[in-house]
């Protein structure tokens, strides 16, 4: 099984509730694939973090091109191995890393005729992942979450962060009271506060439940994290704080965090979030796989990390809902609060051609030989 053909398209998606009135309108994102001498076909997604702006998605596109010959007349494994080392410790190396290696693990799951899960050694078929509440007004996110609730989600994140401390504690009271005493409940402060303020506001909402607070302060002050672990009982989850293994390394030797929000395009793909995963467990600490706004193929490759330690924890996997198409004949969107692990052989889903034909950018390209 070689490689003799890799191909790459930019893809635009609207989506369906911006994060606010001047925040992006749409997704950009790139998807590869490679074709092998034998006829399988592998897929991945190499998605910039956030929205992702055409200019960025250009920048990996860009990286594609200088790499894909590489490529060519390669296995898949070899290939993967030339490529990532390759390819630029930057952002655009990170999203691509990501894409390739979901590609070759589809490819070697249909040659293997096993899912990617179970290739990782994983065994279950599904995960619970909990629902977003973005910045809302307080009566409003209490109304989406006991909704959410009603639609079977067992768990909530709340996006936080007002100008006034008595808001935040204001709209988790209110959700707290929404979705009653046994539902999750997650709050993520995106790194709008000082330490002070965290502080304050953390130990404010204790009497609530919380499972965690999220990335409080900005991800470079790891002793304000640290210091605000310190003076809180509610757990701390550090995101931002954490892209790759070394960044993880430098949160848990701080002790700045309880857990680890792991996101497989910032790790460097597939086997840079489970040796995260891997090191968090070893040191005592939770992790929270989740996704950065991918379609359904970067969402299900996620999914297949999240199911790959045993018996999944709560994942961020449910920001497909956020997208107005996700490019799979069967959408990778929650079910009563779960998603499906694929259980066909390699990643497990059949991309909607006339929704990738609908959406694809100005950006494409493919190299063969």
């Amino acid at each position: 099984m070689l490689i003799n053909k890799v191909e790459w398209r930019g893809i635009r998606i609207p989506l369906r509730r911006p994060a606010s009135d001047d925040a992006a309108p749409d997704r950009h994102t790139l998807l590869v694939w490679m074709f092998t001498d034998d006829g399988r076909v592998g897929v991945g997604e190499a998605a910039p973090v956030g929205p992702g702006r055409p200019g960025r998605v250009r920048d990996v596109a860009e990286v594609m091109h200088d790499l894909a010959p590489a490529m060519l007349g390669l296995s898949p494994i070899l290939a993967l191995d030339v490529t990532l080392a390759l390819a630029p410790k930057a952002p655009a190396g990170d999203a691509l890393r990501l894409g390739l290696e979901t590609a070759v693990f589809d490819l070697l799951g249909q040659a293997g005729v096993r899912p990617i899960t179970s290739l990782l050694g994983g065994t279950i078929d599904w995960v619970p992942v909990h629902a977003i509440i973005g910045y809302e007004e307080p009566e409003e996110a209490a109304r989406q979450a006991a909704e959410a609730v009603a639609g079977g989600y067992t768990c909530v994140k709340l996006s936080l962060g007002a100008r006034e401390m008595a808001r935040d504690v204001e709209t988790v009271a209110l959700v707290r009271e929404a979705v009653g005493p046994t539902v999750g409940l997650r709050a993520d402060a995106d790194e709008r506060w000082t330490t002070e303020r965290a502080i304050a506001t953390i130990n404010a909402l204790e009497r609530y439940g919380l499972e965690y607070v999220e990335q409080p302060v900005i991800a470079e002050d790891l002793a304000g994290l640290a210091r605000i672990r310190r003076s809180v009982s509610v757990p701390i989850a550090a995101d931002e704080a954490v892209r790759r293994l070394e960044d993880a390394e430098r949160v848990i030797a701080a002790e700045a965090a309880d857990v680890l929000v792991v996101k497989p395009a910032m790790a460097g793909g597939i086997r840079g979030a489970r040796e995260i995963m891997a090191m968090a467990r070893q040191k005592g600490l939770g992790t929270v796989i989740a996704s950065c706004l991918e379609t359904g193929i970067g969402i299900t490759a996620a999914l297949h990390v999240a199911a790959s330690f045993g018996d999944a924890g709560t994942a961020g996997l449910a920001s497909g809902v956020v997208l107005a198409d996700d490019l799979l004949v069967k959408p990778m969107l929650p079910v009563r609060g779960h998603l499906t692990v694929p259980q066909t052989p390699g990643l497990g889903v059949e991309l909607d051609h006339d929704a990738v034909d609908r959406y694809t950018s100005d950006v494409m390209g493919v190299i063969a030989g």
